[in-house]
């Protein structure tokens, strides 16, 4: 599943398409895209795991799930989900999900997005008090809360934080806590950069680790109700419970 970064260094590669003008709009999705025709192009923006396409008269939220995946300029032999073409270049979508919204105030709310300027700690962290009795584990994949933050993210700032995934909210000291959303913050940009700078991130001490870096053993352990694997040390990381 593409993470916060993934869809961050996507708005960069689209900006050369803003500003220009839609000869057509389309795709085997339920949203009907014939709005879009004639149109330009005003704006790219992200938030977390959303791309949002900003047209005059609406705007197009973009989100591509486990399989989705955006190309530039290049087709693959099966229908389009949704695509936009201009009169020199295009852009296609396979496996998204795409809706219309009316209008663009208020979107969304950058105090959550981890790559946003406008990401707020204390904000953050007065969601997270409501949440208390949640391992979190659960808390850091909450895109409410944590908004970009995947599974890799969420791994590897436990880890640099040294945090056990099982920790109950609640329980997690708030000098440590700052520390883990710091550590979210931090390695959200490392991961970006990774991907600017070579196309891929595998900057990783615990994810799809059997070792890390100081050679102690990393565990694997699958959570049944979100069916995804978490990777930690249990002589890194302490348990809060």
């Amino acid at each position: 599943m593409p993470e916060g970064p993934s869809i961050l260094l996507l708005k960069k590669q689209l900006q050369p398409f803003v500003g220009k003008t839609v000869k057509q709009a389309g795709g085997y999705g339920p949203m009907p895209a014939s709005w879009i025709n004639g149109k330009k192009l005003k704006e790219v923006q992200t938030h977390g795991k959303h791309l949002y396409f900003i047209f005059t008269n609406g705007v197009v939220q973009l989100h591509l799930g486990l399989f989705g995946e955006v190309l530039i300029n290049e087709r693959k032999k099966v229908n389009r989900k949704f695509f936009l073409e201009f009169a020199h270049g295009e852009i296609n979508g396979y496996v998204v999900s795409v809706k219309k919204i009316d209008g663009k105030d208020a979107l969304f709310d950058p105090r959550t997005d981890i790559l946003s300027d406008d990401f707020e700690v204390a904000y953050v962290k007065s969601l997270l008090a409501k949440q208390p009795g949640k391992d979190i584990a659960s808390v850091l994949m909450d895109q409410q809360v944590f908004t970009g933050v995947g599974n890799k993210i969420r791994v590897e700032a436990l880890y640099r934080a040294g945090v056990h995934p099982l920790s109950k909210a609640g329980k997690i000291p708030a000098k440590v806590l700052g520390k883990l959303i710091a550590a979210v913050r931090s390695y959200a940009q490392i991961f970006y950069k990774n991907l600017e700078k070579t196309g891929t991130n595998q900057d990783f001490k615990a994810y799809q680790q059997e070792h890390d870096p100081q050679g102690n053993e990393i565990t694997m352990k699958y959570l049944a109700k979100e069916k995804r694997k978490v990777y930690f040390s249990e002589r890194k990381q302490k348990l809060y419970t």
